[in-house]
């Protein structure tokens, strides 16, 4: 059975035992963060905007194991929609008007190579070999950020361009998610548990500069690097050009130019990272980038 057919057969058993009359109850296939695909199950109820969904991928292996049944898994899919729906009770009254969204609009930075058949669903522009793109923040707390995508569908009915989508977003998402830097030292504590985040820019003078960019939220944290005047000012700081490795979709890594190899050597080396050791939705890119401090100017090769 292939994962399309498990899908359809497991929404028709949730149709059965879903007990909602107004609720409409379909499934799809989802293009996600470097076309990526998830294999889904919607409730859509009549008024409301937001439909929970329930990824099933993990389900259909399940299945292939012999661990799970149709019907048990149409069980498991009903309780995960009930706490989602519970959860999206919040957003019952979530204005996507544009008059209320404009000040929550933010971007973020994915790869263009690996998303090219998602940027044909969303309005972006060009950075680099990168592709800002924009959503609207609904929840910023300790528990992570919401977020709704600003889809080509949602810009058309805003009537607006990506030029004041970019206008917008660039106020918005240092304010809204303020930059975050940890130093080398800071990095290696925090993963045996010892330090908190640093607010502040670590202090030139350390042996080995080397500095974890990131926002408050901790997700998708590598637009830190569109921010105004945040690379140039590290730059000024440590009186350096900059190296910067895309850690993840997450975070930046940052480090002056004369500690490391060439730009080719750090591609290298990011590229094996990530093929290795990050998971293929959450790769930024496979390019280190360098940063000019007398010219204010990003290259890559």
């Amino acid at each position: 059975m292939t994962k399309e057919q498990f899908m359809e057969q497991v929404t028709e058993s949730v149709r059965q035992k879903c007990v909602l009359t107004d609720a409409d109850i379909s499934c799809g296939v989802f293009i996600k963060n470097n076309d990526t695909t998830k294999h889904g199950i919607v409730l859509k109820r009549r008024d409301e905007f937001i439909s929970p969904t329930v990824y099933v991928d993990g389900f259909y292996q399940d299945f292939l194991r012999k661990k799970k049944t149709i019907p048990e898994v149409a069980e498991k899919v009903l309780e995960a929609l009930e706490k989602v729906k519970d959860h999206a009770e919040q957003y019952k009254d979530f204005s996507v008007e544009f008059e209320d969204c404009c000040d929550r609009i933010i971007y973020r930075l994915i790869s263009c190579e690996r998303n090219r058949k998602y940027l044909q669903t969303v309005p972006h522009l060009p950075f680099l070999n990168l592709a800002i793109i924009f959503h609207v923040a609904c929840s910023i707390s300790e528990n992570g950020l919401e977020t709704i995508t600003v889809t080509n569908e949602l810009m058309d009915k805003w009537n607006t361009s990506t030029k004041e989508l970019i206008r917008r977003a660039e106020e918005n998402t240092p304010r809204l998610l303020p930059l975050t830097v940890d130093s080398l030292a800071s990095i290696l504590t925090q993963y045996i548990g010892l330090a908190q985040k640093e607010e502040t820019l670590p202090d030139p003078s350390a042996q080995f500069p080397m500095l974890l960019l990131s926002n408050t939220s901790g997700v998708n944290g590598s637009a830190v690097m569109l921010y105004p005047e945040v690379i140039h000012r590290l730059a000024c700081q440590y009186d350096s050009n900059l190296f910067i490795l895309p850690s993840s979709v997450h975070e930046i890594i940052v480090i002056p130019d004369g500690y490391v190899g060439t730009i080719e050597e750090l591609s290298y080396m990011v590229k094996d990272i990530n093929k290795n050791h990050v998971s293929r939705e959450e790769v930024l890119s496979d390019t280190a980038y360098y940063y000019d401090r007398r010219k204010k100017k990003f290259s890559y090769k």
